[in-house]
């Protein structure tokens, strides 16, 4: 290579190295900027609020209770509505509405038609099998359930509430009469849904052979508590002499007309339906959190990746100016030997 030759590759090669110095420059510049972004998006997480949730205990009422002498049971009272007429400092007239908590046995009527023939009847087909003088009763050819029986049902019954299921029969409605608490039922339990059933049975010393034809009622009865809202009318509340302000008793007629003075508790309970709102305003911020973290973390992960191509271009940069490095290094060499041979006179 002559000396003009290898001066315009040396050159050329320079002007490569400058290149790649600016594109690497140029690299290194978009990935700070794409570190500000990620710094900003951590500052972003750092400022939002994590939601916490309520704590039950922070969430209660005080309420007054008292015992109702004729059925001993514990009554709530819901409000007190002021009259305006006050006879004295410590006592005030209102209308007292009260909160009253019944656990009753509702029973619900199962239609039962045994040796169905038309199949446009509804319910259940029924069988009654007999064996090792043990009865047995399936419904729609399934698991055999024992029947037993009969039993005086008064204690199932007594706080019956319904008298009868309405049932569409072949376009008719059919209504099971009222369960009398002192007659006799047979019962079986389907295994499957731990459900109770019970069937009318004729009297003490009926056996299940009776039950041969035509529709079968079976009763089942389940747990239930109904809240009714009483109000105490012109109720006179007194006052407590504590200097609280609560009222410690209240004088008003009852059913049969008569005064009764009963005693007031005041008593800190759960408020279940602040708690219940606090709950939801919670889940719809920890709904709205989750999705800002998650939109952080999705703008992070594309960051990363943008990073890591960088990173990648700038280490092929890197082995690029290495390379050009080495071949400078040697068009120099050449280019000192030219030299030497050119103007060294003497070796």
């Amino acid at each position: 290579m002559g000396m003009a030759a290898s001066q315009a590759r040396y050159l050329s090669l320079t002007a490569r190295k400058t290149n790649t110095e600016y594109q690497g420059q140029q690299v290194n510049q978009e990935r700070t900027a794409l570190a500000n972004q990620s710094a900003g998006l951590f500052n972003q997480m750092l400022a939002l609020d994590v939601p916490t949730p309520p704590a039950a205990t922070d969430y209660t009422k005080t309420e007054y209770v008292f015992t109702d002498p004729a059925t001993s049971g514990s009554l709530t009272v819901d409000a007190i509505y002021v009259d305006d007429t006050l006879s004295d400092a410590s006592k005030t007239i209102a209308d007292v509405h009260v909160t009253e908590k019944k656990s009753v046995d509702v029973s619900n009527i199962l239609l039962l038609n045994n040796n169905v023939t038309d199949p446009n009847q509804t319910g259940d087909s029924v069988a009654i099998t007999k064996e090792d003088g043990k009865y047995y009763i399936s419904l729609n050819g399934g698991t055999p359930y024992s029947l037993t029986g009969p039993t005086q049902m008064k204690s199932k019954f007594e706080k019956f509430q319904e008298a009868y299921n309405e049932y569409v029969q072949d376009g008719d409605t059919v209504k099971p009469a009222e369960p009398d608490i002192e007659d006799y039922y047979f019962k079986f339990t389907n295994s499957q849904t731990g459900i109770q059933y019970f069937i009318k049975a004729n009297g003490a010393d009926s056996t299940p052979d009776e039950i041969t034809s035509g529709n079968i009622f079976a009763y089942t009865l389940e747990g239930s508590t109904k809240t009714e809202t009483k109000v105490y009318e012109g109720a006179q509340l007194i006052k407590a002499d504590d200097g609280t302000g609560r009222y410690e008793s209240m004088i008003c007629k009852d059913a049969n007309g008569k005064s009764r003075t009963y005693t007031l508790t005041l008593q800190t309970v759960q408020d279940e339906d602040a708690y219940n709102k606090a709950m939801d305003t919670y889940k719809a911020e920890k709904a709205i959190y989750e999705k800002a973290v998650a939109d952080i973390d999705a703008k992070t992960t594309i960051i990363q990746q943008q990073d890591k191509t960088l990173e990648l271009h700038l280490d092929q940069l890197d082995t690029e100016q290495q390379a050009i490095q080495t071949e400078m290094d040697a068009v120099k060499k050449v280019i000192d030997k030219n030299i030497e041979e050119t103007f060294k006179t003497f070796a």
